[in-house]
């Protein structure tokens, strides 16, 4: 059964879910529906045991959208996703066969029997069966798929989603720049990636990954064992997000590398949490209480009230007072309660709502927008002096009903930037944030959607696709270039097709020579790339200094036969003879050798 599988309590709840969904129709034949819901898991899934899964289950990799979606998923494992593009680019050379020049047709028939060589045989026989089904002709009944045998119904899950071992590197990769290392560390869904960048010595880079909306409680905890930077403790820790959590607390306080003052903080804390579940025992216990309690950092009373809140309601009234013995009194958030406001005495609900109408500072109304009672919430979303910008920082943190209470709101609802953070939302339903996405037109705020691995709805990432197709169409030239560069090339990944097809825009873009260095290794690398462009980007002025660019287009078997000779010839003795041990370098380039 599908939920007696061990790895599948290191994944998260929502890829626990597609997994159930892939195991229950593996072993049928596919119908249409489900065909397209397995693109689109090929081609939003960042888990790559679950598209470990999708690559090795034949009767769907005979349909070609599954195959490139595959191919085009950068969180697919490496090995599979260069055997997946060099299928995807056999194809796209066979296509332009015809479309040749007739003194070029030997070579590139040539190219495509070696390539065809190239592939792993599980491929061969995939490969086969679609270049068969894009050559019958269509009868007036239509086609009959001959699919690949179907799996056994009791397969071993284990053996299918073990990531396969990492491959030789393709190339000398290029020392990338803090400027270009930071947006990747804010964006990327790769978890391997993400976790390099939480372990970077650069604080900047640390926090870039810590905003990561791919970043979840079980990356940190894989990390914090392994940390060999103390900081990342404390800015961790500073987080209300994993503050709270108790297995974060513990992964935090277990670690070797953690700081010794937040060590001991959580230490003082945890102590103190034992002696107050089993209550004072004996006169030496509750003197020890006493002494925790007064040695009590004042950033752990946050974490003390909840658990008091949750576990241990009597004991509110001593923390309480152990609090005020500190000096440190609640914020009045209202001057006209302020005379009536105890000390030692909590908030009653009444005047937590008269506060949320009420308050003017950004603080009390951020205060009021995440309190638990929906009297207090409904109330701050009438206030008048509440702004943008105190709303956009709960948002994230809302629940499903608070979301939606938003969502709907006459006044909120009509705010793009709201908009935007509400889609991002994770506990908001399909419907209203389809709804919602109506509202967005820009493409920098559809590729964040687009990006966000934890929207849980495919159908929201469908459409938001859909979209930015459409204003891609939509620009000018000079405006889809611009486009390209802002997005540092990403913006291909989302509209290959779009992209590859419009030669117009690639030529300008290539023929620039101050153009981005990653824009010109996602060209080199797509096995879609024309082969024009590619002869551009041989000729570049910067190519010299990216080497990974070089490794690209000579991996890439649409590149010319001469570009690909002549860059061989720039290369070094010890870069060709690294180039060599990867499976996927093209034969003329051995035969050179």
């Amino acid at each position: 059964m599908a939920d007696e599988v061990a790895f599948m309590a290191q994944l998260p709840e929502m890829d626990r879910v597609h997994f159930r969904n892939l195991a229950l129709i593996r072993p049928q034949v596919p119908t249409e529906s489900q065909l397209l819901l397995v693109e689109g898991l090929a081609r939003n899934l960042s888990s790559p045991r679950l598209l470990t899964l999708i690559a090795r289950t034949p009767h769907w990799l005979v349909h070609g959208p599954v195959l490139q979606a595959l191919a085009e998923n950068e969180a697919t494992p490496e090995p599979l996703r260069r055997d997946l593009e060099l299928a995807v680019s056999l194809f796209d050379l066979m296509r332009e066969l015809d479309r040749a020049p007739a003194e070029e047709k030997d070579e590139r028939a040539d190219t495509v029997k070696a390539l065809y060589l190239q592939l792993p045989l599980e491929l061969r026989a995939i490969v086969k069966q679609q270049a068969k089904q894009l050559a019958r002709s269509v009868s007036g009944s239509g086609l009959t798929m001959e699919l690949p045998p179907l799996p056994a119904p009791d397969p071993d899950w284990e053996a299918l989603t073990v990531l396969p071992g990492s491959p030789e590197p393709s190339g000398l990769p290029f020392r990338l720049s803090k400027l270009d290392l930071l947006p990747r560390a804010e964006a990327t869904p790769i978890l391997e990636d993400l976790q390099e960048f939480l372990l970077d010595p650069d604080p900047d880079i640390r926090a870039a990954a810590l905003r990561n909306p791919s970043l979840s409680e079980e990356v940190l905890l894989a990390t914090f064992p392994v940390c060999p930077v103390p900081e990342l403790f404390e800015e961790a820790y500073a987080e209300a997000r994993w503050y709270f959590r108790d297995p974060m607390r513990e992964a935090i306080y277990a670690s070797p590398s953690c700081p010794d003052t937040l060590a001991k903080r959580v230490a003082n804390t945890r102590d103190l949490v034992a002696l107050l579940e089993h209550g004072p025992q004996s006169g030496r216990n509750l003197h020890r209480t006493v002494c925790l309690f007064t040695q009590l950092d004042e950033s752990e009373y946050q974490y003390l009230t909840l658990w008091a809140k949750r576990r241990a309601p009597s004991m509110l009234r001593v923390i309480k007072i152990f609090f005020d013995r500190l000096q440190r009194r609640r914020l009045n958030q209202a001057s006209g309660i302020a005379a009536s406001q105890s000390e030692g005495r909590w908030v009653s609900l009444k005047e937590r709502v008269y506060m949320a109408s009420q308050a003017t500072q950004p603080e009390q109304l951020i205060a009021a927008l995440r309190d638990a009672d929906p009297k207090v919430f409904n109330a701050v979303l009438e206030n008048p002096g509440l702004k943008a910008q105190e709303l956009l920082a709960v948002i994230p943190g809302l629940d499903a009903l608070q979301a939606e209470k938003v969502a709907n709101h006459r006044i909120w609802k009509a705010f793009p930037r709201v908009c935007e953070a509400l889609v991002h939302n994770v506990h908001l339903g399909p419907k209203t944030s389809l709804r919602l996405l109506q509202e967005l037109k820009l493409p920098r705020i559809l590729m964040d959607i687009l990006r966000d691995q934890r929207i849980p709805h495919l159908e929201v990432k469908q459409q938001a696709l859909e979209m930015l197709t459409a204003a891609y169409r939509n620009m000018t030239v000079p405006q889809r270039i611009l486009a390209l560069r802002a997005s540092g090339g990403e913006l291909l990944r989302h509209l290959t097709q779009e992209i590859l097809g419009d030669g117009e825009t690639l030529h300008q873009l290539v023929a620039d020579r101050q153009v981005d260095p990653g824009i010109l290794l996602r060209l080199a690398r797509n096995k879609q790339t024309p082969r024009e462009i590619l002869e551009l980007i041989a000729g570049h002025p910067v190519l010299m200094a990216h080497p990974s660019v070089m490794s690209e287009l000579l991996l890439n078997p649409k590149t010319p036969r001469q570009a690909s000779s002549r860059i061989w010839g720039l290369l070094s003795e010890s870069e060709q003879q690294h180039l060599l041990r990867s499976p996927h370098l093209p034969a003329p380039l051995r035969h050179l050798t």
